[in-house]
């Protein structure tokens, strides 16, 4: 089985919802979640926070600022990682996100088990045993 991440796009100027509508949208997550958790296909999910930083390498210096920057478009608003049998199962989640309930979108990613688990065999092999020398 492969896992998959959605991350959950929103437009950053998408009108504020009442209380109300907040409430009805939590509601169809909460029940979109459980629905896959009942289904043993949830593997994680959050809700991020605002805000953040955006950490990169410039002039040989990290540099640290705060995000998500002001151009950007759009808010990354949450993720869900999960497991489907393949691909067309994975879009088939995916579409029945309630976030797609707007002008919302979601990016699906695969995630890649395989690399992971090389490198991790490549580093073993490499490895030098307790007690061994090095030379």
């Amino acid at each position: 089985m492969a896992a998959y991440l959605l991350i959950l796009h929103r437009d950053r100027n998408r009108p504020a919802l009442s209380p109300a509508e907040m409430a009805e949208i939590v509601r169809r997550y909460a029940e979109w979640g459980d629905a896959l958790r009942a289904r043993g296909k949830l593997i994680s999910s959050e809700k991020l926070a605002p805000g953040g930083h955006c950490i990169r390498r410039q002039e040989g210096a990290l540099l640290v600022t705060d995000g998500p920057y002001a151009e950007t478009r759009d808010v990354i608003g949450g993720y869900y990682v999960f497991e489907a049998e393949d691909e067309a199962e994975a879009l088939a989640i995916a579409k029945s996100s309630p976030h797609l309930w707007s002008t919302n979108w979601i990016e699906l990613r695969a995630v890649d088990r395989d690399a992971v688990a090389e490198a991790r065999a490549r580093v073993e092999e490499m490895s030098i045993p307790a007690g061994a020398e090095r030379r």
